[in-house]
């Protein structure tokens, strides 16, 4: 089972992301913003699919449909020559994003009232770029956030993400 289109239309979106280091400044408070509702919606997928061991880069797609392929050849696409001020994607991160838009709708008919767990890491990404990992963080270059138990993720509400209100909170900054 697999979506060969949307995940060719993943890598292309995955690989046509900019890590703009002023953008990020400009959206610091927004991909903060990103950063924590990608956090509670990968806490609540992972513990509706099986998937909490390496959470917050827990292999969704595969916990969900175990015959979930893609073509090796595409994800080699994936790798992206870096300079050193460049936090690319993590290569586990870009593999799981990619497998799950793999599983087209399978997510939504099974789970229908679970939202998308990376639609607000790619927000984040369009939004000035990358983070890193480090001493229980994701760090986004201008603050961070601390990467709490996947149970106390879960409990959070969800947050508004719509281009409007992360617009109206930068506005703020």
């Amino acid at each position: 089972m697999s979506d060969s289109g949307a995940a060719e239309r993943m890598v292309e979106l995955l690989k046509a992301v900019q890590w703009d280091d002023d953008a990020a400044y400009e959206h610091r408070r927004s991909r903060g913003l990103l950063t924590r509702e990608f956090l509670r919606r990968t806490a609540v997928w992972a513990l509706a699919v099986g998937a909490e061991e390496e959470w917050p880069f827990s292999d969704l797609a595969g916990a969900l449909e175990p015959e979930v392929a893609v073509d090796p050849a595409l994800l080699k696409r994936l790798e992206i020559e870096q300079t050193p001020m460049e936090f690319p994607i993590r290569p586990a991160m870009g593999v799981n994003i990619v497998r799950w838009a793999a599983l087209g709708d399978l997510p939504r008919q099974r789970f229908p009232g679970l939202a998308d767990p990376y639609e607000p890491l790619l927000a984040l990404f369009e939004r000035g770029g990358p983070y890193s990992l480090g001493n229980g963080l994701l760090e986004l270059g201008y603050g961070s956030v601390s990467i709490l138990s996947i149970g106390e993720w879960a409990e959070l509400e969800p947050l508004p993400i719509d281009e409007a209100a992360l617009d109206a909170l930068d506005e703020e900054s």
